[in-house]
């Protein structure tokens, strides 16, 4: 008799560690196949096709390299590209949502599912070492937990043995919250915030792609690629799983 191990997993889960569709809010796993229910995964607005080469952003017209949104324009990012699976509708907020303020780890188990809906972010992560987002040891002390960190080794493991995550980055200033910055406040309050743990050796790395759970201004992002370019490194870029 087979014995349907995956299923035996998922009950003995959610027995412990019960969840719901971080969209509709019905049971988790009703399609059997995904966490989240693969309608409620249609409705969210992934970004194909035409972006920006900097932060990612979904962007109309013919796709090209040198493709540039106006706040990359206006302010040309220290990294050199990005990428983001979705833009922050509804549903993609309620993704960010469930995993960043509710600590709904499990809504990474359909990561395989995010990444078959924006072609080509797989392979810009493949083959480089993903550096999370640090929090504060204050907020990470108060939150126990880093979703950045979660998102990063859920996409390492999507992409395979060639693609690391190394988590090197500390944040030397508890900043106050971003959330009612404009723009240019966010760059003031982000600017050297950031720093490599010590010990930290980048040797044998050529590319590094920061994860963070969200694409905003780009000021976080900036201000930690500014600590690893300071260090030396020269090939930087990002993604994230919202842009908005």
């Amino acid at each position: 008799m087979d014995i349907d191990w995956i299923g035996w997993k998922r009950a003995l889960i959610d027995l412990f560690f019960p969840g719901d569709c971080p969209i509709c809010k019905r049971a988790a796993y009703l399609d059997d196949v995904s966490f989240a229910c693969l309608s409620c995964l249609d409705e969210v607005a992934w970004i194909r096709g035409a972006r920006c080469k900097f932060c990612g952003v979904g962007m109309d017209g013919m796709e090209y390299a040198g493709l540039t949104c106006k706040n990359c324009r206006e302010r040309t990012p220290l990294f050199q590209g990005g990428r983001s699976l979705f833009h922050l509708n509804p549903a993609g907020r309620s993704i960010i949502h469930e995993i960043k303020y509710q600590g709904n780890k499990r809504v990474l188990e359909d990561i395989s599912f995010f990444l078959e809906r924006a072609p080509g972010f797989l392979d810009f992560i493949t083959g480089t070492v993903l550096i999370p987002v640090p929090l504060h040891r204050k907020k990470l002390n108060k939150r126990t937990y880093n979703q950045s960190l979660w998102i990063a080794k859920a996409l390492a493991k999507e992409a395979g043995i060639s693609t690391v995550v190394y988590d090197c980055l500390i944040r030397t200033r508890h900043t106050p919250s971003q959330t009612k910055l404009d723009r240019e406040q966010r760059q003031k309050n982000m600017k050297n915030a950031f720093a490599l743990k010590q010990g930290t050796c980048l040797d044998g790395f050529h590319r590094a792609v920061l994860v963070d759970d969200v694409y905003t201004t780009g000021a976080t992002l900036d201000a930690c690629a500014q600590a690893l370019i300071d260090s030396g490194f020269g090939q930087v870029e990002v993604a994230t799983l919202g842009h908005g």
